[in-house]
């Protein structure tokens, strides 16, 4: 079995690997890809630019397995975007792995998957693998502005970043989008603070990914302590809402990953019109 780069003629030998990405649930990994010409899309991708690569497995003229992946060079590490192997073989995925870490020494992997995927169940993975995320995946659709009247919320300008940062710190100090990355793509977000009497006691952030309509991830909500968890998140939540459909008009979703401890905040999203589609586990290889 060879592993090699991704090329311009394999696009006409992977579609067998594509239906199994997109339509069977033991092959789900994240990002979750719904439409196999978003995926062609993230494959031509991986060929024409640098900071991501497609690998192939190929067997007697047959590709057997592939893995996309992108890596940040600043921040040390590699994370996967496909990851599907046709006759789930351990082996396969072994050498795949393998291959990538040989080209990125001394990079974190990171390798996201739904619970229904099968290397969940794989002792060699089990063994190999480190969970550094166990979360539902909720997701938001053609929502409507609230009605209530949310007070004390804004959106943080850039300008008063340097105020919010110590809060921020305080909850993703270990998150990629620490103070240090968002202030850095700071434009692609929303960050709504809640303040009471002065004082800082809640935020939400929320990227940017599409515009007319909004396509927009929650990446966190973080609320102080000896607070009233439950009010701040339902009227941060509320307040996002509304301001997103005042800047872009209409939202199509917005997609929202919760910690699976994290029951307040499951409860507040699953009453402002999330729906729980998943149970995304994310690995460090």
């Amino acid at each position: 079995m060879q592993i090699r780069p991704l090329q311009r003629p394999d696009l006409a030998k992977v579609r067998s690997l594509l239906d199994l990405a997109v339509g069977d649930k033991t092959h789900f990994s994240y990002p979750r890809f719904y439409k196999i010409n978003d995926i062609f899309r993230e494959l031509e991708y991986s060929i024409e630019f640098m900071a991501t690569q497609t690998l192939v497995a190929e067997e007697n003229g047959k590709l057997e397995a592939l893995a996309t992946y992108f890596w940040d060079d600043d921040e040390k590490y590699i994370q996967t975007t496909l990851l599907v192997i046709k006759n789930k073989d351990i082996v396969v995925f072994e050498k795949l792995i393998s291959h990538i870490k040989n080209d990125c020494k001394d990079y974190r992997l990171d390798l996201g998957l739904s619970h229904t995927c099968w290397l969940n169940d794989e002792e060699y993975f089990k063994d190999k693998a480190q969970i550094i995320d166990y979360s539902h995946v909720l997701e938001a659709k053609n929502i409507s502005q609230k009605t209530e009247e949310i007070k004390g919320i804004r959106v943080l300008s850039k300008e008063d970043f340097q105020k919010y940062q110590a809060f921020h710190d305080k909850f993703a100090k270990e998150m990629y989008y620490n103070s240090k990355n968002l202030l850095r793509d700071f434009d692609r977000f929303r960050v709504f603070v809640k303040e009471d009497k002065g004082e800082l006691v809640g935020s939400l952030l929320v990227k940017i990914y599409g515009e007319n309509p909004c396509k927009s991830e929650i990446f966190g909500i973080f609320v102080g302590e000896n607070q009233d968890k439950s009010k701040i998140c339902d009227e941060l939540l509320k307040a996002m809402t509304n301001s997103l459909i005042d800047e872009f008009g209409k939202i199509s979703t917005i997609k929202y990953f919760v910690e699976v401890d994290k029951k307040i905040e499951l409860k507040i999203a699953l009453a402002n019109g999330f729906e729980n589609l998943d149970t995304y586990i994310l690995y460090k290889i």
